[in-house]
C-alpha cells in the first residue's frame, strides 16, 4: 500500500493532460513538491459490487508501488480504470502502467 503522502485525497487537478489507453485513463498535472501523488476513481460503472472496486483499488496501488522509484516526482496523477481492466491480473496492470508512463515520458530510464 502506497505511503500516506502519496496518496491524493481530492481529485481535483489544474492545468492537467489525459494519458489514454483501452484498459485506464490516466489524468495528471504538475505539483509543487518532490515526489508523485496517486489517486484512484473506481466508479459504480465498473462494478456494482465494493469488493470487486476494492480489489480493482488495490491491484491499480500495487502496480504502481512496484515501479514507484522510477516515476519521476513532482507530478500528481489520477487513475480512472475502465471495466475491461477487471480480467486483467496484477502483472498485466504493471505492465500496462509502465507502458502509459514510458510513452509520456514519466518513467526514468
Amino acid at each position: 500500500m502506497l505511503k500516506k503522502i502519496y496518496r491524493l485525497s481530492s481529485v481535483r487537478l489544474i492545468k492537467a493532460s489525459y494519458i489514454r489507453s483501452g484498459f485506464m485513463d490516466i489524468k495528471s498535472a504538475r505539483n509543487n513538491l518532490d515526489y508523485p501523488r496517486f489517486g484512484f476513481v473506481i466508479s459504480k460503472k465498473i462494478d456494482k459490487r465494493a469488493v470487486v472496486r476494492n480489489s480493482l483499488k488495490r491491484k491499480l496501488s500495487a502496480s504502481v508501488e512496484e515501479i514507484f522509484d522510477r516515476i519521476d516526482g513532482g507530478r500528481d496523477f489520477v487513475f480512472y480504470p475502465k471495466s475491461r481492466i477487471i480480467d486483467l491480473d496484477t502483472g498485466e496492470v504493471k505492465k500496462e502502467i509502465e507502458n502509459m508512463f514510458k510513452k509520456e515520458g514519466f518513467l526514468n530510464a
